[in-house]
């Protein structure tokens, strides 16, 4: 039985500092769905960078969140 892995959806995540709460750092996550699943972690990174400069808070950092399916051929 062979197995084959496909990605099925790709995200980007900014955390970003929300401050501290009872001592312990708060993150806050913005998450950006679609992703093209062809796009390179580098390019992936400058685009996350980017878009935290629009953001209040600052950014702790950048994540690329994939789904991946596990299939039978």
């Amino acid at each position: 039985m062979a197995i084959e892995t496909v990605i099925g959806k790709r995200a980007l995540k900014l955390e970003l500092d929300g401050g501290t709460v009872d001592g312990k750092q708060k993150v806050v996550n913005k998450t950006y769905n679609n992703i093209k699943l062809d796009a390179v972690d580098e390019n992936i990174h400058t685009c996350g960078a980017l878009l935290s400069t629009l953001q209040n808070k600052s950014l702790l950092q950048v994540k690329k969140v994939e789904e991946t399916i596990i299939r039978e051929v």
